[in-house]
């Protein structure tokens, strides 16, 4: 079935991100596209391909949208876009001020805030999930007394994996709430959450007027400090299990009001069946976008643009798809001293792109985030064992010698 947005435009703003793709796809779409961005970082492809473009020194959301408003007041704009969290409350109360037909504020604000989320989901048909909002040691142990242990301790607008602690007993309790004002920013808010276990997913999802349409499934795999360190597309999940997710799924996104655009959506599939972690009003991060473009021969970049646009889309997968997989770099920590393999690991079977960020010198630190993962591989093959087995064995071709931190003596220690 093809759907249609009812109020097309004809531009586009877009705030942030370092991508090329949301661009060109802009551009495909027959969108007039202007470029908010960072003066650090921002690609020169990016400021090449959009028809207008302003760079900031210091892009904060809030210098960002006084930017907006700024070139709005010259040149209207059809809608603002953001595709990187820090901006996308900052597109909504662009879209709104301006009067701009997009998801609301609030249905933003809920999907970026996890105990907003928390707390619509509760007057859902989603399966509940214990939480709270919790400030101080104390909040933490009144948590534990009310719902023991383990559980999950995270900021509530956090992404990435960045300061998610596994609170497994009242000495991590401790060590948790220490985290809470020793590594997080001033003024920074946490939920407490039930552990939830079991194999872990995301629903990449796109939203005509009100209707969810699931694109793909998503497998995950992680590392320490639950950080990702695998995806596959499709997921190994069974018709039942699949079902089951995409109904959660839909109840959330029904519950936060999410109308229109692409969604992904973080689910685990526990003993009593799934149960969401959080959600996102973007795309998914880590090259999700290009593994369901593989796998399914759907565009979300592409699908986004060209419903704003006022094209027919089909966000349903085509029928007969591959599969499609990336495998992160996680060397050992220490001091880099060589880097080899990876044109090797690009000829290897069903490999499509591959890169390293390391050089000799840099500095491995632990796997705390996704920012601290050293590189990848994405691979194609005509089923999902297989394209998760080329990208492991691709990324294990990139060889990355190490010295250990603090070593004085002895060799260095290869990947």
């Amino acid at each position: 079935m093809l759907y249609t947005r009812r109020r097309p435009v004809g531009s586009v703003l877009l705030l942030g991100g370092t991508r090329p793709e949301p661009v060109r796809a802009a551009k495909a779409a027959g969108l007039s596209l202007t470029y908010l961005g960072a003066a650090a970082g921002t690609p020169r492809v990016i400021v090449d391909s959009a028809d207008a473009c302003l760079l900031l020194d210091d892009p904060t959301p809030e210098n960002m949208a006084g930017a907006a408003r700024e070139l709005h007041g010259k040149k209207p704009f059809g809608v603002v876009v953001a595709m990187v969290d820090r901006y996308l409350e900052a597109a909504a109360l662009l879209n709104a001020e301006f009067g701009l037909p997009a998801n609301t504020v609030d249905t933003v604000r809920t999907m970026n805030d996890k105990h907003r989320m928390r707390t619509a989901a509760l007057h859902s048909a989603c399966v509940p999930v214990a939480h709270g909002a919790v400030r101080d040691a104390e909040d933490l142990r009144s948590f534990a007394g009310r719902h023991g242990y383990p559980f999950i301790l995270k900021p509530v607008d956090g992404s990435a994996s960045r300061g998610v602690v596994l609170v497994s007993d009242a000495g991590a309790l401790e060590a948790a709430a220490r985290s809470m004002t020793t590594s997080a920013a001033p003024g920074s808010r946490w939920i407490a959450e039930e552990y939830l276990s079991g194999p872990e997913f995301s629903v990449e999802t796109f939203s005509t007027d009100g209707s969810h349409h699931v694109v793909a499934v998503t497998e995950k795999f992680k590392g320490d400090n639950f950080v990702e360190i695998g995806h596959l597309v499709p997921a190994r999940v069974g018709a039942a299990d699949q079902a089951a997710m995409a109904a959660e799924v839909g109840a959330l996104l029904d519950a936060v009001g999410l109308n229109e655009g692409v969604a992904h959506t973080e689910v685990v599939l526990t003993d009593a069946g799934p149960k969401v972690i959080e959600t996102h009003s973007r795309p998914g991060g880590d090259g999700i976008v290009e593994l369901v473009r593989l796998a399914t021969g759907v565009d979300l970049q592409q699908l986004t643009f060209d419903w704003l646009a006022g094209k027919s889309v089909d966000p349903r997968p085509a029928p007969g798809t591959r599969a499609s997989a990336t495998w992160f770099l996680t060397p050992p920590e220490g001091t880099v001293t060589a880097v080899s393999g990876l044109d090797e690991a690009l000829r290897h079977e069903g490999v499509t792109e591959g890169y390293t960020v390391l050089e000799p010198g840099d500095t491995i630190r632990p796997l705390r985030s996704s920012d601290d993962r050293s590189g990848a591989v994405i691979t194609v093959a005509p089923g999902p064992d297989a394209a998760l087995a080329r990208a492991r064995a691709a990324v294990g071709l990139i060889d990355v010698t190490v010295t250990p931190a603090g070593a004085d003596r002895g060799g260095p220690v290869p990947r």
